[in-house]
This record gives structure tokens, C-alpha cells and sequence, in this order.
């Protein structure tokens, strides 16, 4: 017989009832065993018990009703204007260290169930990393542009006239 830490023998009846009440999965068939065992001991009636397993089932049912409830709402969740525009303005950086601005990832999105958001964000992101895209290359355009005007201001006739190039 295996021994447990803490003992079988010395845990709590809820406990033995859920250990005596679950799968081989959570608990070793010995454990099950010594949690029966432990139950008939003490002399708790299956009634007790059923009891018990019957009020943890409504629970949890009503956990799941709950649970379906918030996930059904998720989905024509919106963002607010100024969430919106936080992503746009942010996107590239949002899009790959989201939880620098403690926000949710697309994924999570999905696995929440949030349709409208997901599709709200998709776009964001897309106009986002467009806008951001054709900013940068403005900005790289017109500091080349501003290099060569500052190039063409440069008189180099001097550098020239002392390295032969005046003929």
C-alpha cells in the first residue's frame, strides 16, 4: 500500500469524497482505494456523499451556464474609439509586445470568443502597419532629400583649387 503526504487516513471527508469520486487521471487507483476505505471507516453514508457529489455537479453546471453566458457576450463585444486608436498608433508595437501596454493577444481574442474585436483589431493592425509603413518611408525620403540638399550647399571649390580640380 502507498503512502501518501499527507496520509489518506488523516485528510479531511471532503477531500476522501472527492479523492474516492475522481479518475485515475487525478488520483492513483490506491488512493481511491484508501479514500473508500478511509470513507466506509469513518462510517459516512453513501447518502453523505451523494449529497456532496450532487451539489459539487450543480456547481459546476452552473458554472458552465455562466461560463457559455460570458462567452456568448464576448462576441459582439466592440473596442471603444479611444482603444481604437490606441492600436492604431501603437500597432507594430502592440502586435509584438502586447503585454508591454497589458493588452490581449489576437489568439486570446479567439479563444475568448470575441468575434467582433477580432476582426476590429485585424483591420487595426493592418492600417496600422500600412500607415506605419508608408510614414517610415516618407521620413527616409525627404532625410535623403534634406542630405543631398546639404550636400549641394557645400563649397568645395577651395578642396578644389588645393587638390588640382580647378582646370
Amino acid at each position: 500500500m502507498i503512502e501518501f503526504n499527507p496520509p489518506i487516513s488523516k485528510r479531511e471527508t471532503v477531500e476522501l469524497i472527492e479523492i474516492k469520486y475522481s479518475s485515475t487521471d487525478d488520483w492513483s487507483q490506491d488512493a481511491i482505494n484508501q479514500a473508500k476505505a478511509e470513507l466506509i471507516k469513518r462510517k459516512i453514508p453513501q447518502r453523505e456523499q451523494d449529497k456532496l457529489v450532487n451539489e459539487w455537479d450543480k456547481q459546476y453546471n452552473e458554472y458552465v451556464k455562466v461560463e457559455q453566458l460570458r462567452l456568448e457576450s464576448n462576441k459582439t463585444e466592440s473596442y471603444k474609439p479611444i482603444e481604437m486608436i490606441l492600436l492604431f498608433l501603437f500597432g507594430p508595437i502592440v502586435f509584438m509586445k502586447p503585454y508591454w501596454f497589458n493588452s490581449t493577444t489576437i489568439f486570446e481574442l479567439k479563444r475568448e470568443n470575441f468575434k467582433l474585436k477580432f476582426k476590429q483589431r485585424i483591420i487595426i493592425f493592418v492600417l496600422s502597419f500600412i500607415s506605419w509603413f508608408f510614414y517610415i518611408q516618407y521620413d527616409f525620403e525627404k532625410m535623403e532629400q534634406e542630405r543631398m540638399e546639404e550636400i549641394e550647399k557645400i563649397d568645395i571649390s577651395e578642396w578644389e583649387k588645393k587638390h588640382g580640380y580647378d582646370k
